[in-house]
């Protein structure tokens, strides 16, 4: 099996505990509540949401800005809520637990 030099061959721990962190809280959380739950630090959070939406596990929904280019990046606060994948839910009961 080859390993995805981009990815590696796991995601990391910051992003298995947010991973985690969703699916025990039923799949989709909004940013506030997840900030407070995990106490985690703003740039590793986000590297973790990096980390697993590049691998189709969660979908990030991004609030609306008036007047604003697709373009743009987006920064933390913009995100409005995080959601699992049909894709990172199967893998997370096939790979690996983090309870």
């Amino acid at each position: 099996m080859a390993i995805d030099p981009l990815h590696g061959l796991h995601p990391s721990s910051a992003a298995r505990c947010l991973f985690g962190y969703l699916h025990r809280r039923g799949g989709c959380v909004r940013l506030g509540p997840l900030l407070q739950g995990l106490g985690m630090d703003r740039r590793v959070l986000a590297d973790a949401i990096i980390d697993l939406s590049e691998r189709y596990w969660i979908t990030v929904a991004w609030r609306k800005r008036a007047g604003s280019d697709e373009t743009q990046e987006h920064a933390l606060t913009d995100i409005r809520h995080l959601c699992t994948t049909r894709f990172g839910r199967r893998k997370y009961r096939s790979g690996w637990r983090v309870d």
